[in-house]
């Protein structure tokens, strides 16, 4: 009867703890708490540290009735005080006492430094703490005192030490297995580890350390535990360890926050964050309770396998779910790990049976038989092999034809409706019926300038509309004074337009390189500025975007701007524009001195260097988006459920949902306009600024790029290559420009993980090229033969030295279908980072330290590649208008939006890439193959063919033109009369 009472807690216990690990695990990458590891364990350990007491007042005198291992009365009461002032006070200062402190608060900043460069770290070593412990315990071979069949297990030192080596040897091959496993599914985000000796490439060293201090606290607890020295004395002395614990690191915390931006992080935490910690915090105490409790029966290394078969569980039924374990159970060492990863958990719980430290059973014979640990074993791999067959996507290389196809119909439907007004009367009508208001005054003048340059569309604006929109929901002259007042701080970075009586000028106080900008926006405008009304607009000179308005705020602004067209939609009579504003443009700004220089904007904050996502982002999402539900911290592990939304069968579906960031907090750390911008000013208020590109959730307003307009970067005499007679090669030169390289923040920006993927995708097409090169060319001479490795090994050896023109010769048509190159390289030296940056940046993208930087070539160099990359930069990358008229086919990842995003059609018209870039090389493997050629050359010839019709020069100023009518019909006082009506 004892030890039926006895074993119930333990099993009880055991189940708790593996519920509790699988929770936890559940959780791990969608919960804010692993973000922050110092407060999550402050809470942690506070919460073990009251309840183990609280534990053994209610629990500790029930169980002694039975257990021979209690010293005390049984009948006698405990309460919560006596424990506490119990003798240990004398005993937290002994070695033990100290060892296991340096143990709890170590592992906790190694596992800080681990959470703070994941993408360093190794998936799986948890698995190897079962052969940990196995190999402290030969180190220490103690007596071991098991209430096991109501005796202690004494006289082991011989035969535990013969099992321990069979468990350790059994436990080792299972660790390989289970980090194996976890490797062959683990989906990345492509992130760097930086190269050289950066203290990133100690993160597994840290990782082993911290599973080692787990060893030891484990196995001291064990100790503790099943020793004779009093249970509640042991509960009270774990309990005071934990709050000691947490006193320590709250005292590192609040060490670490006389710096700003720790004081900042410690202090400022979202809801979202306090429950998560709380969650989270609760759940792990009670697996330390339950596992303190469970140590009291079972050998250490019984307990660490539920711990770490539960983790690995949990990670497998995630990569079942997204398809990944079919992946890797098709292929054939995947599918022996996979096996031995279910028998050795079944062998090591065998071995520990027979060794006499596993769970007890109330049979005594063990829970199941012993004999039977390897057949169940088995039985549940199948069950799970079963499952992911059952659960997983059908077909292992999905490929994007079928969404090209609806591409095609799509954009063929769409260009027909935006163009098939023949007539201004036509135009009118569809504009009413379109927008649901009459056409801004000079209506007329546009049309007839849009048909002169004979501009495929004429009816579909909707971006200037949606744009528009929330300003129509503030007064016009609080639009006014918002414009003056960001013309009126230079340090804002803004240029100036004043049209006064259909003359142009420009604004001063704009900084010497950012006036060329100007230049060329007033070009743009000349020809129609004679008939936009008398206006002021404010250009933002950044590279990122400004305005970021908050939802509440956002939707109120929207509200009121439909009140306000739905009141101009029922007027009878329109007016043209008109001269008189109250107040009148504020001038004074032009005639000021140079003092205005140095001051500052209230309205707007400097956020460069530092992550906006939360502050500038989340605040403008709906409440049950995912970004205001869990935040995706581990910028290693690619999200699927992010990305579910716009993507199909891997690939992007929706090109426009693909940019919105309310469902995607995962990319907080995987672009670095979000992580770290070089010049971040933004403002939560509605403030009028005209921007070249923006974010999904800014609001800036997008007019044509003064860089596209003022020709940048273009084709030389308009002199493109046949399709047949490119290079079938991938082909990137750029900067790390997406943002400013700070505290390794660069090791996860869009443009630096591309190139670190094209530097490892490098080598495995070459290694596939060649493979299958020498039976497909068997019917070519030794000679032959020679040249074709020749030209192989020269096409890679360009990719890897960009700084060398490639001089390669050209390989035949045929042969370029078969081969593919990846020429991807930074050029030229990084700069905007700090010199530790810079330096680690320099040694992994180039090699060492003294590598000389490759140089850029000349941009020509591009149309004579089949398929070219365009990544953003700081905002939207200029080069993608070009690439479209090149005849190659661009593939474009990028969050900002431009100004003719409603024209260019994804999958007809380039190839849409999702910028955690996951489906880069599959898309890049299908339309450089024989199956998608076809498709490839189509889109890259309706690029093509779409862009010398929609996105000239003349298309950008009919843009312009309307845009601008609108905008003067909104800063008007008589807005809500102003329109054209046909005579």
């Amino acid at each position: 009867m004892a030890a039926s009472w006895r074993q119930k807690p333990a099993l009880i216990a055991s189940c708790i703890l593996g519920l509790s690990t699988a929770f936890v695990w559940s959780r791990y990458y969608k919960s804010a708490a692993f973000e922050r590891p110092f407060h999550f364990s402050i809470l942690t350990f506070l919460f073990s540290g009251l309840a183990l007491p609280a534990y053994a007042k209610y629990i500790i005198h029930a169980e002694s009735r039975y257990a021979p291992l209690s010293d005390g009365n049984p009948s006698t009461k405990i309460s919560l005080a006596d424990i506490i002032k119990s003798p240990l006070r004398l005993r937290s200062l002994s070695p033990s006492f100290a060892l296991l402190l340096f143990c709890v608060v170590a592992r906790t900043v190694l596992y800080w430094r681990t959470i703070r460069t994941i993408h360093c770290s190794w998936d799986g070593l948890q698995a190897f703490l079962p052969f940990l412990l196995a190999i402290y315990d030969l180190l220490e071979l103690r007596p071991l005192h098991l209430p096991r069949n109501g005796h202690d297990a004494q006289g082991r030192t011989q035969g535990a030490s013969s099992a321990l080596k069979r468990y350790a040897v059994v436990a080792l091959l299972w660790g390989l297995a289970a980090t194996d496993t976890l490797l062959l599914s683990e989906r990345t985000t492509g992130a760097i580890c930086p190269a050289g000796p950066q203290i990133e490439r100690f993160v597994p060293l840290a990782q082993l350390v911290t599973l080692a201090l787990d060893a030891v606290l484990i196995s001291h607890v064990a100790k503790l535990r099943q020793g004779g020295d009093g249970q509640l004395r042991t509960w009270s002395f774990l309990g005071t360890l934990f709050l000691t614990s947490a006193a320590a690191l709250t005292f590192l915390a609040v060490w670490s926050s006389f710096d700003r931006a720790n004081f900042q992080w410690n202090v400022f935490l979202s809801w979202l964050a306090v429950g998560d910690l709380i969650i989270d915090s609760l759940a792990v105490t009670i697996g330390i309770v339950s596992g303190v409790h469970l140590l009291g029966y079972a050998h250490p290394t019984s307990v660490s396998v539920l711990l770490t078969v539960s983790s690995i569980f949990v990670y497998i039924q995630w990569r079942i779910i997204d398809g990944t374990m079919i992946k890797v159970w098709s292929n054939w060492w995947g599918l022996v790990t996979g096996v031995w990863l279910f028998l050795g958990a079944g062998i090591l719980l065998h071995l520990g049976r027979a060794a006499n430290f596993q769970l007890p059973s109330s049979s005594g014979d063990g829970i199941v038989s012993r004999n039977r640990y390897g057949l169940f074993a088995l039985v549940a791999f199948l069950l799970v092999f079963c499952q992911t067959l059952f659960m997983s996507p059908g077909g292992f290389r999905p490929t994007p034809a079928p969404i090209i196809a609806d591409a095609r119909r799509e954009s063929d439907a769409w260009i027909a409706s935006a163009g098939k007004s023949k007539s201004l009367e036509e135009a009118v009508s569809e504009y009413r019926r379109r927008y649901g208001v009459p056409p801004p005054p000079n209506f007329d003048k546009w049309y007839e300038f849009a048909t002169s340059v004979e501009s495929p569309i004429i009816d579909t604006f909707d971006q200037i509309h949606a744009d528009l929109l929330p300003f129509w929901g503030t007064l016009p002259s609080v639009l006014r004074q918002r414009t003056t007042h960001l013309l009126e701080h230079p340090s804002l970075s803004m240029g100036g337009i004043i049209i006064e009586d259909g003359e142009i000028d420009i604004s001063p106080h704009i900084h010497g390189t950012h006036r060329w900008m100007m230049d060329v926006t007033k070009d743009m405008l000349e020809p129609f500025a004679r008939w936009l009304p008398d206006m002021q607009l404010a250009f933002n000179l950044d590279d990122e975007c400004r305005v970021s308005v908050p939802l509440d705020r956002m939707e109120a602004y929207t509200q009121e701007g439909l009140k306000a067209r739905a009141r101009l939609a029922s007027k009878q009579s329109l007016l043209p524009f008109g001269d008189a504003q109250d107040p009148p443009w504020v001038k004074d700004y032009l005639d000021a001195d140079e003092s205005i220089w140095s001051e500052q904007s209230p309205w707007f904050v400097a956020r460069s260097k530092r992550q906006i996502f939360y502050e500038w982002i989340s605040p403008t999402c709906p409440a049950d988006s995912p970004v205001k539900k869990y935040r995706w911290w581990n910028r290693k592990a690619e999200c699927l459920g992010c990305s579910a939304p716009h993507m199909t069968h891997g690939f992007v579906s929706n090109w426009t949902l693909s940019g919105d960031l309310c469902h995607q907090p995962d990319l907080a750390y995987l672009h670095g306009v979000l992580l770290s911008p070089s010049a971040m000013a933004p403002s939560h208020t509605l403030f009028p600024v005209f921007s070249q590109s923006r974010l999904y959730n800014f609001a800036d307003v997008l007019y044509p790029s003064p860089w596209n307009f003022g020709e940048k970067v273009e084709i030389e005499n308009n002199r493109t290559i046949p399709w047949d007679q490119k290079l079938n090669s991938v082909y990137w030169r750029g900067a790390s420009s997406d943002g400013f390289a700070i505290h390794g923040s660069w090791q996860t920006f869009l443009r630096a993980r591309f190139v670190h993927m094209a530097a490892q995708a490098k080598l495995s097409v070459r290694a596939k090229s060649l493979f299958n090169l020498i039976p497909s060319r068997r019917d070519l001479g030794i000679s032959s033969l020679r040249s074709a490795l020749t030209s192989s090994s020269s096409s890679s050896s360009s990719s890897s030295s960009p700084s060398s023109q490639p001089s390669q010769p050209r390989p035949s048509a045929a042969f370029a279908d078969n081969h593919l190159a990846v020429n991807v390289s930074f050029v030229g030296n990084f700069n905007r980072c700090d010199d530790r940056d810079c330096a680690a940046e320099h040694v992994t993208f180039y090699g060492s330290p003294t590598a000389d930087p490759p140089q850029p070539l000349d941009f020509q160099e591009h149309w004579r590649h089949r398929h070219l990359v365009d990544l953003d930069g700081a905002a939207f990358s200029g080069r993608f208008l070009p690439f479209l008229r090149s005849g190659s086919l661009p593939y474009r990842g990028a969050l900002f939006r431009t100004w003719w995003e409603e024209r260019v059609h994804a999958w007809r018209h380039f190839v849409p890439l999702d910028v955690r870039l996951g489906d880069l090389w599959p898309a890049v493997d299908y339309l450089a193959g024989p199956a998608g050629l076809p498709d490839a050359d189509a889109i890259a010839q309706a690029g093509r063919d779409w862009a010398l019709r929609s996105l000239r020069k003349e298309d950008m100023q009919v843009y312009m033109f309307r845009l601008l009518l609108e905008w003067g019909r909104l800063v008007d006082d008589r807005r809500e009369d102003l329109g054209f009506a046909l005579p």
